[in-house]
């Protein structure tokens, strides 16, 4: 049986966590919503973006309880760099990783669009169904990408929520790390509020995204709008 895990901000990690859940007709488990049991299985395919050349801590987590014979990991970059999260996931598992990849995709804090291109995707199908353990490269990282990530990615990224919030508690009930706040009442037509989270917020905007009230708004500092708007890169990596 081939089980498909995923954890996604922006839907965009999820699309690519769907394309394998139709080619194996199963559905997509949403990684921090698990139980122990929902970890185990023959094959796991584990999705998951790249948060500041970092594992995002739910999936580091998870990765540590899953229990599965054989593992894909498939890790989604905005198209800056992918650090090296592949070869560190690797480390926290106890199953066997039989095939890995880095997929290029739109940035969620440009609110870039890139279409998903999955037919290069393919050759991990045939490598699922003979599985032999693969060798995932060390790859270059940025000395400073361990150095408080979550706090970098808090003061790099401020939210806001605007008028149009319905307090329908949306926000809180998805955020996958529990850190959003109840919201402010009386929010005045011309005006916003900071979004109050808690340490443990991580700036997926998972929130953003699922606002049914587009109410949560964000803007980034200028040192990190910077370093957005440089060198860019479309190179998919797949470890066979």
């Amino acid at each position: 049986m081939t089980c498909v895990y995923c954890f996604s901000g922006s839907g965009r990690s999820r699309a690519v966590a769907e394309y394998f859940a139709a080619e194996f007709n199963s559905g997509v488990s949403d990684i921090g919503k698990l139980t122990p049991e929902q970890t185990a299985c023959e094959t796991a395919v584990v999705v998951f973006p790249v948060y500041c050349q970092n594992i995002p801590h739910p999936v580091r987590r998870f990765l540590k309880e899953l229990m599965a014979k054989y593992v894909v990991l498939v890790a989604t970059y905005g198209r800056i760099s992918h650090g090296n999260v592949l070869w560190e996931a690797k480390k926290l598992i106890s199953g066997e990783v039989i095939a890995g990849a880095y997929v290029p995709l739109g940035h969620s804090m440009l609110r870039e669009e890139q279409q998903l291109e999955t037919a290069p995707l393919s050759v991990i199908l045939d490598r699922i169904s003979s599985p032999r353990a693969v060798v995932i490269p060390r790859e270059g990282k940025n000395i400073f990408a361990d150095l408080f990530p979550a706090l970098r990615s808090r003061l790099g990224v401020k939210m806001t929520r605007n008028f149009k919030c319905s307090e329908c508690g949306i926000c809180q009930r998805e955020c996958p790390m529990g850190a959003m706040k109840m919201p402010v009442r009386n929010i005045r037509h011309d005006r916003s509020v900071r979004v109050k989270t808690g340490r443990k917020c991580i700036r997926c905007l998972h929130c953003v995204y699922k606002c049914p009230m587009s109410a949560i708004d964000f803007r980034l500092n200028p040192a990190l709008a910077a370093y957005l708007s440089g060198k860019r890169q479309d190179m998919l990596k797949i470890f066979l």
